[in-house]
């Protein structure tokens, strides 16, 4: 039987067209990834995204749709990733609690980072669009 991990990642993008990635600590160290958490029971990925984020980052943000999942099996665990859009309720400096460092990016300048494998494959499918 394996565990079934929902996580809800945020895709923010600011005022300029950059998009907010974070370089994680601990587990896959150094790797960028669009932030996010775990989806708590009753949670819509849109409400979790949203508390995560102030959680992890003091970052408000309105949620908005779902741009694509990935869905991935570590040993005994399945997680799977929806990735959620999100725009900055207001201009807010972030103050990282569970990452090492944070950047925003132009989508095109994404392939100067390496990111987590759930992420990459995210952004290989996903980033045409986010492009245009």
């Amino acid at each position: 039987m394996f565990d079934r991990i929902e996580v809800a990642a945020g895709v923010v993008t600011n005022t300029e067209g950059r998009m907010l990635i974070c370089r994680r600590k601990g587990a896959l160290d150094g790797l960028w990834e669009f932030p996010g958490g775990k989806r708590e029971k009753g949670e819509t990925f849109q409400q979790c995204l949203e508390r995560e984020l102030m959680e992890e980052l003091e970052l408000p943000v309105q949620a908005g749709d779902t741009l694509g999942s990935v869905l991935r099996r570590e040993g005994e665990k399945t997680i799977w990733l929806v990735f959620v859009s999100a725009k900055l309720k207001d201009t807010h400096d972030l103050v990282l609690h569970d990452h090492g460092k944070a950047a925003w990016i132009l989508p095109e300048e994404a392939s100067q980072y390496e990111f987590c494998p759930a992420d990459q494959s995210f952004l290989n499918s996903y980033l045409p669009t986010l492009e245009k």
